[in-house]
């Protein structure tokens, strides 16, 4: 079986890397192009077409004889409801990068006027990681200034601000801390606080195990209100699968254990370690879409 992943953005991005590319490695008979680059590829050769994020209605039109399915990654049926319906109407199957979005998803289903959608196929796989990526691990000893650290697209550091006052908390507190803020726009400086000191470096591919290695605990609050509800864990996955203190929900206590404890830091790590190569390697999330494949042909 011949299968395309048709992604959003290249290998940088992350959904499409975690999605599409590192699937794609361990899948049998699977190519990789991103949307931009479709044109130049002959849909009309595979067998299956899994468009992550992006879709496109005619071209899935006039190519009836290909089995679409639609990798959903972010809510776009809010902002676009008649263009999803659309597609959606000509794909085998939906899967969804988490479970709330997954059950957001079928909710939204559950409302459309079109019976042929409302019985469709969903199921979530969640974003999994190329274990070979992330050589280096923290290793936790005692260190002053604890390095924390967030990372992402600049767009998104409004989620960052759920934190800062539990950080200013901590330097108010005697805590020696420095915050390193990882993401595509180092030429803009945030000026939130005078508490701690903060720097910027820019984010790549390449660099990215290496910098997060060299950090003690991931800051990663959730992102405000329903958005926070779907979106996926990735960035928790890859801070866990570089040794640090991944932290989402964390209240202030919490967070000052783990600033004062280097051995509590090192425990937390080396179980986000243990359940990422038990849960979150990627070649889990393949065997999961060739099990999807072969029952879309059953289908037919």
């Amino acid at each position: 079986m011949k299968t395309l992943f048709i992604t959003a953005g290249d290998i940088t991005v992350a959904s499409s890397r975690m999605r599409a590319y590192w699937v794609a490695e361990h899948l049998q008979g699977a190519d990789v192009v991103p949307f931009s680059k479709l044109s130049q590829t002959k849909l009309s050769h595979y067998d299956a077409a899994v468009w992550q994020k992006v879709l496109d209605p005619d071209i899935m039109r006039a190519t009836p004889h290909v089995r679409h399915y639609y990798d959903a990654c972010d809510p776009s049926w809010w902002w676009e409801p008649e263009f999803i319906k659309t597609a959606v109407e000509m794909v085998t199957a939906v899967v969804c990068s988490s479970s709330g979005l997954a059950s957001d998803f079928v909710q939204w289903l559950s409302n459309a006027s079109l019976n042929r959608i409302t019985s469709i196929e969903v199921r979530p796989i969640p974003d999994r990681l190329n274990l070979a990526h992330f050589s280096l691990q923290r290793q936790h000893t005692a260190v002053s200034p604890v390095r924390l650290i967030w990372f992402g697209h600049a767009a998104n550091r409004v989620a960052l601000i759920g934190a800062l006052a539990n950080l200013e908390r901590l330097a108010a507190n005697g805590h020696k801390i420095e915050l390193t803020i990882m993401d595509n726009a180092p030429h803009d400086p945030v000026k939130w606080t005078n508490y701690f000191p903060i720097y910027h470096v820019p984010w790549s591919l390449e660099k990215e195990n290496e910098i997060l290695a060299s950090h003690d605990i991931a800051i990663l609050p959730p992102y405000p209100g329903s958005w926070g509800w779907v979106k996926s864990n990735n960035k928790q996955l890859t801070a866990a699968a570089c040794g640090l203190v991944a932290t989402y929900d964390i209240g202030y206590n919490d967070l000052a254990h783990y600033v004062e404890n280097a051995a509590s830091r090192e425990a937390f790590a080396r179980d986000g370690i243990k359940k990422i190569k038990a849960d979150y390697d990627v070649r889990l999330s393949a065997q999961e879409w060739q099990v999807l494949l072969s029952e879309g042909s059953e289908w037919l």
